[in-house]
């Protein structure tokens, strides 16, 4: 929320650095943020924020998360192995990203 400053979080998730020919690259980085469960598709603001500090990246999340609200429980889930079904109570998980801010 600090980094957005007051305007709409457009992604989250966790980082890792590394040194790489005397500057500091990312490693990893995951869209894995139980707190605002960013969908997948929210990699071009990470991307973007990485480029506009001059941080070198990988192309894309190197460990992404899929999250889902289940339409009968309510609760967040991760979808884990593709097996869009709510651990918290059996429902189906829809296919698409539909956890709101």
């Amino acid at each position: 929320m600090a980094c957005a400053d007051g305007e709409h979080v457009l992604s989250a998730g966790e980082i890792s650095f590394t040194r790489e020919a005397g500057r500091w690259v990312v490693d990893d980085v995951s869209n894995q943020s139980t707190g605002y469960c960013p969908d997948v598709d929210s990699w071009p603001a990470v991307a973007h924020a990485q480029d506009a500090i001059g941080l070198g990246h990988p192309s894309r999340f190197t460990r992404p998360v899929a999250f889902r609200r289940c339409p009968g429980c309510q609760e967040c889930a991760i979808v884990r192995e593709d097996d869009f079904i709510c651990v918290f109570c059996g429902s189906d998980l829809p296919k698409a990203w539909n956890v709101d801010a």
